[in-house]
């Protein structure tokens, strides 16, 4: 996250992993956004309560494009509730 955010368009990077547990693979925003823009599709997953929810693209105000996830039809906090490392 850029500091002080505390919105999906302040990540910065992620960490994926192709399973729900395993070992977390780090990708830059710039990087999450081409490789969803190009057809790669990610879930935010909740070990929780086993939801998941798709990570899409969306643009900021501002022109920049960022990932978020949405949950009934609005931008939901999937991606700000996972740990920080």
């Amino acid at each position: 996250m850029i500091s002080p955010g505390t919105s999906n368009q302040h990540i910065t990077a992620v960490g994926y992993s192709g399973a729900t547990s395993g070992p977390l693979t780090e990708i830059t925003r710039d990087t999450a956004v081409r490789l969803i823009e190009g057809g790669t599709s990610f879930r935010s997953h909740n070990d929780r309560t086993g939801t998941e929810a798709a990570v899409t693209v969306a643009v900021s105000p501002a022109r920049t494009k960022y990932i978020r996830t949405v949950a009934d039809g609005r931008e939901s906090n999937n991606l700000l509730e996972l740990p920080r490392y």
